[in-house]
């Protein structure tokens, strides 16, 4: 008989709060606290694997067999209610408040969660978890119940297949799945970070470890309750929650920390002891009870509650969790509860069904319907957009028919350097230089021996890592090259791309002397909010984006800035000087009714192109003295003069105007 042990649920507790505080963000003094609240849901692994491999061991050894309709049944009536409430109470929020491309990420998730894949699809959909831009994804914790999904569907057929064939080869089997699990886990985290935290390969040794512990006490009864063991693994947990940080190799050996103690709990705490009746306390254990619910609403709750305010901070962060305790309270007592404990098999499965029809329905819907951009078209015209669209798809086709012996114009940079040298080439004299524009998004960049290596972190990021590196290297255009222009996200202060100036040194080293020119940012929102969002929740214009810009503040002192290279000569063009002198009343916010951004910081490559030519137009003295115009043309200097169509805060007529 299955006695029921409340410190499991205080343990379930202590991840589901973890990981709760983690994804809320909490900032005291400038600290955000709690940076390995994500260890959390390793813990949940954990106890998972011991959970389900203890009811899979006890009727496989009881019966000789596994009743796959009884077991996935009860599955299903654990997780699917609850999980199909939060999808369809989302819904409404997602249609209003998501830009079409986050409506079409929002659909496929919750597919990809019916079919027990999401960890792939947000894998394959480059989804680096703990960044600014998860935040916003509604469904990006399901990636967790998808790889537990996926270890209900392996597991069983182990045991099968191990009771089958293999006898009593069951534990060796285990053991060697584990550790090799492990093994690949620490050498994937190496070269992928993200696959070794979505993959199920490298994550099946944490449940795993469950496993072995259930099997132990099957065969070999409960241990003797031992406090001090108990006590050491609530220190490992605890410990690893407090100490570790997001940039701690994860998953990796240092999450063996948190495991170990996960089975000490496990293994030897009883509710008799300190340890015990401190995880077996009533509010911790009720906690523990509700843990699922808590943890399914949380995520989307703070996703809709970060792209409704613009100033997310701690005050709207604990109002966001009482809403998440107060929406799994009632999911719990309402759904989770009657629905499991039902005997109402028949209308339960009709139930299901109607719920997966209507869901699958849903998300169609969506992808064929690309996301219903026509939602947009009241901010943001559908011939503004397609020309965007057209404009900003030139970039991987910028260096066709490279022409041998002409001096040449580097534009080099992160995502940034994209809508930069499409609107630079309009302005570059053609007659004179050859351009070449390659970005290093996403690519492993590494200088040795003369050569340089730039492997991309995942595959869909090889048609920018691939041509980088075969231009990088290629000594003929290096050897002619006049100008290198650097266009890239904060660049004396961005973390990511630390290499950027150490690149920028080498290529001048091999170059005819060329000049360095070093583009400064227009205004940015922080990484939370979008332009494009902003301007749809609100129904007005990009004035809006640019009165809520944070980023840069008037006159910085780049030379005070962390990676300001101070031993490389180079150029700084502040465009934002140079463009409106930091008065945002006097600052372009559209062009060809584009806004001057449609995420957090990367300008459109329509309002780039009007921006430049304003800028050279307006300040041509200022630039001759920094050598720039030896490379541009003056608009009026270049055929097909481009006519800017906005003006300092003023939009298309078909724009709606800002809202008070």
């Amino acid at each position: 008989m299955k006695v029921y042990r409340p410190e499991i649920d205080g343990l379930r507790a202590i991840s589901v709060i973890a990981v709760i505080l983690y994804h809320a963000e909490f900032t005291l003094a400038g600290h955000t606290l709690l940076q390995g609240g994500y260890i959390g849901v390793d813990v949940f692994f954990v106890i998972s694997g011991f959970l389900i491999s203890q009811i899979l061991l006890t009727e496989i050894e009881a019966t000789g067999r596994i009743d796959f309709l009884k077991f996935y049944t009860r599955r299903a009536r654990r997780i699917l209610p609850a999980l199909f409430a939060v999808v369809f109470a989302t819904m409404p929020f997602a249609y209003y408040l998501l830009l079409p491309s986050e409506l079409l990420d929002y659909a496929n998730s919750i597919g990809s969660s019916l079919l027990f894949g999401s960890n792939i699809y947000f894998y394959f959909t480059a989804a680096q978890y703990g960044e600014p831009d998860t935040l916003l994804k509604p469904f990006l914790h399901t990636w967790s119940l998808s790889v537990e999904e996926q270890f209900y569907i392996g597991f069983p057929l182990l045991l099968l297949m191990t009771r089958r064939y293999l006898k009593s080869k069951f534990l060796p089997c285990v053991l060697l799945i584990a550790v090799l699990s492990l093994v690949f886990c620490v050498l994937t985290v190496r070269h992928d970070q993200q696959q070794a935290f979505y993959s199920p390969l490298t994550r099946a040794w944490e449940l795993l470890a469950g496993t072995l512990l259930a099997y132990y006490e099957l065969r070999r009864g409960r241990a003797r309750p031992r406090p001090l063991l108990a006590a050491a693994g609530l220190v490992l947990v605890l410990g690893s929650l407090i100490l570790f940080r997001k940039d701690t190799v994860h998953p990796g050996l240092f999450t063996v920390i948190p495991v170990i103690g996960t089975c000490l709990v496990l293994a030897f705490a009883s509710h008799k002891d300190g340890v015990g009746r401190l995880l077996a306390s009533r509010p911790a254990a009720l906690t523990g009870i509700v843990s699922y619910s808590l943890y399914l609403w949380h995520y989307p709750v703070f996703a809709f509650a970060r792209l409704t305010s613009v100033d997310f901070n701690n005050g709207d962060k604990f109002l966001a969790i009482a809403a998440t305790v107060l929406l799994a309270v009632v999911s719990f007592v309402v759904i989770e509860r009657p629905i499991r404990h039902t005997r109402r098999n028949r209308a339960f499965w009709i139930s299901l069904g109607s719920s997966v029809a209507t869901i699958t329905a849903a998300v169609v819907s969506v992808i064929t319907m690309a996301g219903f951009p026509h939602r947009l078209d009241q901010v943001y015209p559908p011939v503004a957009q397609a020309n965007e669209a057209r404009l900003e798809s030139t970039f991987l086709s910028l260096n066709n028919n490279i022409q041998a012996g002409k001096p040449v114009i580097f534009i080099i940079g992160d995502s940034f350097a994209r809508n930069w040298s499409v609107a630079l080439k309009n302005y570059i004299d053609a007659d004179r230089y050859e351009v070449v524009a390659i970005s290093y998004l996403n690519c492993m960049v590494e200088i040795k021996n003369d050569i340089v290596k730039a492997p991309s972190r995942a595959s869909i990021y090889d048609k920018y890592c691939i041509p980088f590196e075969k231009f990088i290297n290629d000594k003929s255009l290096l050897s002619r090259t006049k100008a290198i222009f650097l266009a890239s996200n904060q660049p004396f202060e961005y973390t990511v791309n630390p290499f950027r100036f150490e690149l920028l040194s080498w290529m001048k080293s091999h170059s005819d002397d060329a000049k360095i020119f070093v583009f400064g940012n227009y205004y940015q929102l922080d990484r939370l909010h979008s332009c494009l969002g902003l301007m749809f929740q609100t129904k007005s214009d990009a004035s809006t984006c640019l009165r809520l810009a944070t980023y840069p503040p008037a006159n910085q002192t780049i030379a005070q800035l962390p990676f300001f290279p101070s031993d490389l000569a180079f150029n700084y063009v502040d465009i934002i000087k140079l463009h409106c002198d930091y008065d945002k009343e006097k600052c372009l916010t559209s062009s060809g009714g584009v806004p001057f951004m449609t995420d957090w910081g990367h300008l459109t490559a329509e309002f780039l192109t009007t921006l430049l030519g304003d800028i050279l137009e307006k300040r041509a003295a200022d630039l001759r003295d920094s050598g720039l115009l030896d490379f541009l043309v003056l608009p009026h200097d270049r055929q097909g003069e481009r006519t800017a169509s906005s003006q300092p805060n003023a939009h298309p007529a078909s724009s709606a105007s800002p809202s008070n």
